[in-house]
């Protein structure tokens, strides 16, 4: 499995051309970074053992991650990824929250590596959606029940009037050959 992320971290790196805004902060220590020193600052900050502003608290906090947004953000070719759910989910790990990630029954048929997503799911990293259930309902049931907040770039307009605390609990995120920032 470890070699697995591996060799995903290094194709995501290297085939993404990631744009990034001018300024973002470091999800360990809380700093602003310009792009060109963010990658660098965030793997030394991440090896130097910096606590990170969700480790703070005494417990992991729970994130749903929305994993089909995930899957498919940056996708050169339209095809979504599972290096970008690999490298998320480290990401998280490492800036100390317990990520559940959800994906749709239809990723798997699309996914550029379904063996490596079948792997995941049967390791119990990401949970597949039932077929025929809406993975955008079951991320946001599952995030009420935890009371965790949801990871996804989508706004979830479809559900706003049904669940209008999902914008409060809405985290949005960017990708960088470093891992997922959250923003």
């Amino acid at each position: 499995m470890q070699r697995l992320l591996a060799i995903l971290v290094v194709t995501f790196a290297t085939e993404n051309k990631v744009s990034m805004p001018k300024r973002a902060r470091c999800p360990h220590c809380d700093r602003l970074f310009n792009r060109d020193a963010l990658d660098s600052h965030i793997q030394k900050c991440r090896s130097r053992g910096k606590g990170s502003l969700a480790k703070k608290g005494s417990k992991r906090r729970d994130v749903i991650v929305d994993g089909n947004n995930v899957a498919y953000h940056l996708a050169p070719t339209g095809k979504p990824r599972v290096a970008n759910l690999i490298l998320a989910r480290q990401s998280l790990v490492n800036a100390g929250y317990k990520p559940h990630i959800v994906v749709s029954a239809a990723l798997v048929h699309k996914i550029d590596k379904p063996s490596a997503l079948r792997e995941l799911i049967d390791y119990g990293q990401v949970v597949e959606a039932t077929r025929g259930k809406n993975d955008d309902l079951i991320i946001i049931q599952t995030a009420q029940k935890s009371n965790a907040d949801i990871v996804s770039n989508d706004r979830f307009l479809d559900w706003q009037d049904r669940y209008p605390w999902i914008s409060e609990r809405l985290r949005r995120y960017r990708m960088t050959p470093s891992g997922l920032i959250l923003t």
